[in-house]
């Protein structure tokens, strides 16, 4: 098969991500509201600090980059006098553990601690949850990887994501499948809101090219290795070879290995990948050999 290939404009790192946002954070904007609530307008001193919550789940791939790129964030904006002026910034860590329940009670527990905005939840199922608590609380959440199309700023006024969400590279996909002349792909995804939203905009974008999506292989998040087995063999019974990967980074590895393993990644096969495989492989360097020689052949978006 072919070299792995990644269609995709390298985002701005991290780290700089984090530093933006915390420069707009305790400035007059989209905390304007949460701010003034935490500390008396009646006084015209700056506050000696300010607290912003940071929701993740630690033991994942984002989780494992993001919190050194916050603690970075943190040195170099406390460092800088210029950014805040003297108020020095800090960080309310809390582990979602991947879990709607123990996100929602850490968001509740940050903003018990008057923060004026929260960085996260970088899960799309958890971000549903929490935009409930956030608008009650009027405290701003900026999610840089929570990409389900549903979570809008209509319906979520104070949910604000720094990064696309996943109508532009389902149309882009849609776009490639036409481009080559497909008519039908398989889908495989992780039955969250995540994988089903994104899906569903996919199906949408597919149809405007005449394509369509034949069969919906859906698996339940954190299935073991079986289950994606028991999957991608009911998928393989099928006509189509043209696969579509709409997982999260912690298990879509695990998809491919599977299919190599049933010899699914030979050629006849096409294998497409959402942003989730280069989220994976950017939050892992050196990227092993054997990731790459597992990955040949895939088209990454």
């Amino acid at each position: 098969m072919g070299i792995f290939v990644m269609i995709r404009g390298f985002s701005m790192g991290l780290v700089l991500l984090c530093v933006s946002s915390f420069w707009v954070l305790p400035t007059e904007g989209a905390g304007r509201e949460s701010f003034s609530r935490n500390y008396s307008s009646s006084s015209s001193s700056r506050p000696s600090s300010v607290n912003v919550g940071a929701l993740f789940t630690y033991d994942s791939f984002i989780g494992r980059a993001a919190k050194p790129a916050f603690m970075l964030a943190i040195d170099d904006v406390n460092a800088d006098q210029s950014i805040l002026r003297g108020t020095k910034l800090t960080v309310v860590f809390h582990d979602s553990n991947c879990s709607g329940f123990v996100g929602t009670i850490g968001a509740l527990q940050v903003m018990e601690n008057k923060v004026v905005a929260a960085i996260g939840p970088q899960s799309s199922g958890i971000g549903h949850i929490i935009s409930h608590v956030a608008n009650e609380l009027h405290v701003p959440l900026l999610s840089f990887s929570a990409t389900d199309p549903t979570l809008s700023s209509l319906q979520y006024p104070y949910f604000l994501r720094t990064t696309q969400n996943d109508y532009f590279q389902m149309n882009a996909i849609a776009d490639f499948v036409s481009y080559c002349r497909w008519r039908e792909v398989v889908a495989i995804f992780v039955d969250d809101e995540y994988g089903r939203n994104g899906i569903s905009v996919l199906g949408d974008a597919l149809a405007k090219k005449r394509a369509k999506i034949s069969y919906k292989a859906a698996f339940t998040p954190g299935a073991d290795n079986s289950s994606i087995k028991d999957l991608l063999v009911s998928a393989n019974l099928l006509e189509s070879r043209i696969f579509v990967v709409h997982v999260n980074p912690d298990s879509g590895l695990n998809v491919f290995s599977v299919a190599k393993s049933l010899g699914m990644m030979s050629s006849g096969y096409v294998w497409i990948a959402t942003d989730w495989l280069l989220t994976a492989l950017d939050s892992v360097e050196p990227v092993d050999p054997k990731t790459m020689d597992l990955l040949q052949g895939v088209v990454a978006f």
